[in-house]
């Protein structure tokens, strides 16, 4: 029960005279200042007290309580409450509000994810090609494994600078690969994981950018390896009269490795691109190859040169009912996947040291040398898109089915001998007697 209210002036000497009360409470006002009082209960509270705008009630406002402030303080503290009152500002929801901005921004904290977090999410949701998957569980499995727990917000400036150094002791075209995957997982994540208000959580730009103002990136030479002109036979021979392994005339994969690394050198495809060629993609009457999934996303429809229509209508000669045009009974894909061994036993055969990739640009090497084909027409040959946005031309340049084809043709001439083709139609001859 409220005792009458009394108004004297709050002095710390009048407030530690007050006796708390066992039940009820006193209202003491004080008689210098409007609105500020004390309220004696079991315990001594400062309090300003005050109608805001129209209200037919006072808003009472607790300032703290006796002891752990003085009444000098709790003066202060209500002349700024009380100046906000007049001007219409409710002291406490401005407390709820600061009350609820903390717990939210907690939240925000508790709900940052990891690494691993961030990392699950942007596999199931970005269709990744199985070399840039290959690639991305490389760097979260053994580059950066010791930051799979961390949150991301956590994952500062100086961190990304010190495992890119450590990295590029090992490889510097790795440690480049492991800082644009996290920058990839982390720019993903500022947009997928969002507060209620629809904001980002991740409130922080992203570190990896700290590489490149500070021009850390490591520069990565551009490999030129290929196959010399004078290298060129031998390497043909030693393909033609190696002896592969586990290939009998009969079977639908003879001539596997043979046939795949010709065909590379003939097409320019990349190794991905060939290996998973599928049937469906061949066509034998107009003789086109259709490679779907490229790497610039564009679909790459390519005429064959004559001898290699040849080869790979024997090979559909041979397995009229299968899936692949190069397949493999080992592959949980059906299809063969790296061949690494081939090229090396050609490597170790030839001394002549080459990587998938350099038979691409051995391709459009010959294109651009030899054949003299021009600028557009090694472009489709390659499916290469012109990075130039000003070539207003390139986009009006239509390279015809039979200028690709003429080029293609050209290229056989150039890597496949009279002899050598007599070599590989003699093969396939002693084939079909079978």
């Amino acid at each position: 029960m409220s005792k009458p209210v009394q108004r004297v002036k709050l002095t710390k000497t009048f407030v530690d005279s007050v006796t708390p009360e066992e039940s009820g409470q006193t209202i003491y006002r004080d008689s210098e200042l409007i609105g500020f009082a004390l309220r004696v209960t079991k315990s001594k509270v400062y309090i300003v007290e005050r109608r805001i705008g129209d209200a037919k009630s006072s808003v009472r406002v607790k300032i703290g309580q006796h002891g752990l402030i003085t009444p000098a303080q709790a003066r202060e503290q209500a002349t700024q409450l009380l100046a906000k009152m007049a001007q219409g500002i409710n002291p406490n929801e401005e407390k709820l509000e600061v009350k609820a901005a903390k717990l939210a921004e907690k939240q925000k904290l508790l709900d940052q994810p990891t690494l691993r977090d961030a990392y699950t999410v942007y596999k199931s949701q970005r269709q990744l090609k199985p070399k840039t998957l290959e690639d991305y569980d490389q760097c979260f499995d053994d580059y950066l494994m010791d930051w799979q727990d961390l949150r991301l917000m956590d994952i500062t400036r100086t961190m990304i600078q010190v495992k890119h150094a450590q990295l590029s002791e090992r490889s510097k075209a790795r440690a480049n690969l492991a800082m644009r995957f996290y920058r990839a997982v982390f720019n993903f994540s500022v947009e997928h994981y969002l507060g209620e208000d629809d904001q980002p959580i991740i409130n922080i730009s992203n570190p990896v950018r700290t590489l490149t103002s500070k021009r850390q990136w490591n520069k990565i030479k551009r490999r030129k390896g290929h196959i010399r002109d004078e290298q060129m036979s031998d390497w043909i021979n030693a393909i033609l009269a190696y002896q592969w392994r586990g290939q009998h005339y009969n079977d639908p994969s003879a001539f596997t490795n043979q046939d795949f690394l010709i065909t590379l050198i003939l097409t320019g495809f990349r190794r991905e691109e060939m290996e998973s060629l599928p049937w469906a993609n061949v066509d034998l009457k107009y003789g086109t190859l259709l490679i779907t999934d490229t790497k610039n996303g564009e679909d790459h429809l390519l005429p064959m040169g004559d001898l290699l229509w040849q080869i790979i209508g024997e090979r559909r000669q041979r397995d009229p009912a299968g899936l692949w045009v190069f397949p493999s009974k080992k592959s949980e894909s059906g299809h063969i996947e790296n061949r690494s061994k081939a090229r090396d036993d050609i490597y170790r055969t030839t001394g002549i040291k080459f990587t998938f990739h350099d038979l691409r640009r051995t391709f459009s090497s010959i294109a651009n040398g030899q054949v003299q084909a021009g600028r557009y027409t090694i472009k489709r040959l390659l499916n290469h898109t012109d990075e130039n946005t000003n070539d207003v031309t390139g986009g009006y340049v239509q390279v015809s089915m039979a200028d690709l084809r003429s080029a293609m043709n050209q290229i056989e001439d150039i890597v496949i001998s009279q002899q050598q083709e007599k070599n590989i139609i003699n093969r396939s001859a002693n084939l079909i007697d079978q």
